[in-house]
């Protein structure tokens, strides 16, 4: 193998980590998001806050897949 061959593939196996890495986030920031929005609906900064890093991190994904 070469180097080239051996350098693409390492970043192709860091893009599919970071993608893993984003679900994980997203899995626990949509958690929060549902526990905010059930008992600390007043937290309306926190709440559009945490949906914001949601999104981003969608696009992220979005953008590590293409």
């Amino acid at each position: 193998m070469n180097k080239d061959t051996f350098n693409a593939l390492k970043r192709e196996q860091e893009i599919q980590e970071q993608i893993v890495d984003s679900w994980k986030y997203i899995k626990d920031l949509e958690a929060e998001l549902e526990f905010l929005l059930t008992r600390e609906a007043n937290e309306s900064k926190y709440i559009a806050s945490v949906k914001d890093q949601i999104n981003k991190l969608y696009k992220q994904i979005e953008k590590l897949e293409e």
